[in-house]
């Protein structure tokens, strides 16, 4: 299978991401086997890579994600964050946690918002996970509809973090606000880490 020079420049394209970003984290156009043509974006972790997970490359074919057989849950942390971050900013699924890290800030990414527990069940976001980020200020800023509201919340309660709350309700989710108001998701990025940062008698 032939590939482009740049193939990045394609995703880069339709996500308004820079291929800069992308390349830094590692994402590439899989060239063989049966992800062949899929977008492959690693998991990193301090010193190596936890799994690769594959993105469809049409964007309404079905299905959108696949994982490698037999992979574990992890967190998508393309930063390579580590446990004395002063503020973390957790978003629903990869592709929103790039642009957050474009735009300067610690993200991760958690893909399926069902694997954020309840109450009454444990997710695959592990509950000993939370002493990683005891002495950070953790912000979630799940998709804006009901389905990642309620995990978005329940992430900051378990997290003792906060809730994004500046959203523009034309946007259903990060990158599309990227995308469709670049300059309006910046301004109430910051509007928001404002407030939650000097709540928390954060510079």
């Amino acid at each position: 299978m032939k590939l482009p020079d740049s193939p990045t420049l394609t995703l880069a394209e339709q996500r308004g991401i820079k291929d800069s970003t992308l390349q830094m984290a590692g994402i590439e156009l899989e060239d063989e086997g049966k992800y062949a043509g899929w977008w492959k974006i690693p998991y990193p972790h301090r010193t190596g890579i936890w799994k690769n997970r594959y993105r469809n490359p049409d964007p309404t074919g079905k299905p959108k994600y696949q994982d490698e057989p037999g992979q574990k849950f992890h967190l998508y942390n393309p930063l390579r964050l580590g446990p004395s971050e002063e503020e973390v900013w957790f978003t629903e699924g990869e592709f929103d946690c790039l642009v957050l890290c474009e735009l300067g800030l610690n993200a991760i990414g958690i893909h399926g918002v069902d694997n954020i527990g309840t109450d009454e069940r444990e997710g695959r976001f592990r509950k000993s996970w939370t002493h990683l980020f005891e002495d950070t200020l953790c912000i979630t800023m799940f998709d804006n509809d009901e389905a990642g509201r309620i995990p978005g919340r329940q992430l900051a309660v378990a997290l003792n973090g906060v809730v994004f709350d500046e959203w523009d309700d034309d946007y259903m989710d990060i990158n599309s606000w990227y995308v469709g108001d670049g300059e309006g998701l910046v301004d109430a990025v910051d509007r928001f880490r404002n407030r939650a940062r000097g709540a928390r008698g954060l510079a």
